[in-house]
């Protein structure tokens, strides 16, 4: 009889316990859910450096700010009246990241304004419109404004108190690892809203993300003084079968040992520079007869031509230190030295002034290479001086490589990556296969 009774006790206790557990884990999922849908808001990040408002409302740095302001929220508004927010009075909030300096300057080149004051002047009036939108300034430095992007994007997708995030950034393929991080979580796709001023790269339309425009607000073409092709259309989403198979042009150059390897191992034809800029001593650029050309390897990521190795006894390493270190902390200017021209011309804030003998430039044009380019594999850029890959592929055991830790992710390629398969030459609107 008393261990009946205990039986039953024991029973009755578990049964008691388990009840209480149960009420435990409805009143924690009643707290989340209270939580995640207490005091909820929405986000607009917008990388300002690409993204930039209409020409009419920059020209008036003080009401002009006020109007596009006034415009955006009401835009996201709109688009939240379709959504189960659109019965909320939901905060909008809006930060823009911009290199004031260097935005300013682009703009004044177009004639969009006057002078650099009215671009801080607009800024000013954008974060005092209202207390939730900021216009920040991030300085000098290319990747200033997409560090703070992805920063606030990642800061913002984990608070599930926002509610959606509208990335207005779809200009540079450098955001697309970061959001490719998300395909398929159905939380970030109700989420994640994106937003298309200038043509949008074709990476951003195939990561099932909605998209939307906001044209009464952002310019939808770049400026005069930008460049935007979009080769990338043809490129990622032809095979090669479907490509111009037209006879390539007879240019030959030097390959190296790597790219040597893959191209005889397939039959593939010699590889052709991607610039056809002849350096001269004089610091600037000559062109040379052959057309710019970019070669893409089957998957469409650009590959590098061969470049020389500075050799550490030619005399020209010493010169071209001592000039270096004349100017610093400045640098020599890539686009000047290495491409013949800078859009910037004497507003630019590296060095144009330096003499620069071949063999100096050569050894310019190898320090360039040793950076991965911010645009990574996607890059189209026929005057871009950097690198997509490294260099020492497909035999690079460093574990440090600055080429697999870039902001596109790693970058090194393999033997078989290495063989192209189209080349664009500028000018011509379709590739042609390999």
């Amino acid at each position: 009889m008393e261990n009946t009774l205990a039986q039953y006790a024991s029973t009755a206790s578990l049964e008691t316990l388990f009840s209480h557990f149960a009420q435990i884990a409805k009143y924690d999922q009643e707290r989340s859910e209270f939580t995640h849908d207490k005091d909820p808001y929405v986000v607009v990040l917008i990388d300002g450096d690409g993204s930039k408002f209409l020409d009419e409302l920059l020209r008036d740095p003080v009401s002009g700010a006020a109007e596009a302001a006034q415009r955006l929220r009401q835009k996201i508004k709109d688009y939240l009246m379709d959504t189960p927010l659109g019965a909320m009075d939901v905060p909008i909030l809006v930060c823009v990241f911009a290199n004031l300096n260097d935005l300013a300057r682009s703009l004044r080149f177009s004639n969009v304004i006057e002078s650099a004051d009215d671009m801080r002047t607009f800024a000013e009036n954008f974060t005092n419109s209202r207390a939730e939108f900021d216009f920040v300034n991030v300085g000098r430095g290319k990747e200033n404004a997409d560090s703070k992007m992805r920063k606030m994007f990642s800061h913002f997708l984990k608070n599930y108190q926002c509610k959606k995030i509208f990335f207005v950034g779809c200009h540079d393929n450098g955001y697309l690892h970061d959001l490719r991080e998300h395909v398929g979580d159905p939380n970030a796709k109700d989420r994640i809203v994106l937003v298309e001023t200038t043509a949008a790269e074709l990476g951003f339309l195939n990561l099932g993300f909605p998209m939307i425009r906001l044209d009464t607000v952002f310019r939808s073409e770049p400026l005069g003084n930008e460049r935007k092709t979009k080769p990338e259309i043809f490129r990622t989403r032809q095979s090669s079968e479907s490509l111009d198979t037209a006879t390539p042009p007879d240019i030959t150059s030097t390959p190296s040992p790597s790219l040597s390897a893959s191209k005889t191992a397939t039959s593939a034809p010699p590889l052709v520079p991607t610039a056809s800029f002849s350096t001269s001593g004089n610091g600037g650029g000559t062109k040379s007869k052959n057309p710019k050309t970019i070669e893409y390897n089957e998957l469409g990521h650009r590959l590098d031509p061969p470049v020389q190795v500075p050799l550490k006894t030619n005399p020209s390493q010493a010169s071209y230190k001592a000039k270096l270190d004349r100017i610093r902390p400045s640098s020599f200017c890539n686009n000047f030295y290495l491409a013949g021209k800078c859009k910037w011309g004497s507003d630019c804030d590296r060095d144009h002034g330096t003499k620069l003998t071949p063999g100096e430039i050569a050894i310019h044009r190898y320090r360039a290479r040793t950076s991965p380019c911010p645009s990574g594999a996607d890059c189209d850029d026929y005057d871009c001086p950097l690198s997509h890959h490294c260099l020492n592929d497909p035999h690079c055991t460093r574990p440090d490589c600055k080429f697999k830790t870039s902001r596109n992710g790693d970058l090194h390629l393999s033997q078989e990556e290495l063989v192209p398969r189209s080349r664009w030459t500028e000018g011509i609107d379709f590739p042609t296969a390999l």
